[in-house]
């Protein structure tokens, strides 16, 4: 669903969940979204908002697969910081 352009700039955005920027990127809603994966939409809105510390990887797997993506695209692992 993202083109090449807009999985660079996916890429691009900082932080360990990226799915508020894909939805915005893909120009869709989260009712859109939930629709599709068959999630409650307060779901989609909790996961962009990062309210969940962790994500089961089936839905992440959805997540990507929609989004025409990795898993890492959207849920990069944290940066570790040189010691």
């Amino acid at each position: 669903m993202l083109t090449a352009k807009q999985l660079a700039a996916l890429r691009a955005e900082p932080g360990t969940n990226r799915v508020a920027k894909a939805i915005a990127l893909a120009g869709v809603t989260q009712g859109t979204v939930a629709g599709a994966l068959g999630f409650p939409q307060p779901y989609i809105s909790d996961v962009a908002r990062r309210r969940y510390q962790t994500i089961t990887v089936e839905n992440a797997r959805k997540f990507a697969h929609y989004f025409g993506c990795s898993i890492e695209d959207l849920f990069p692992a944290p940066r570790q910081a040189a010691p």
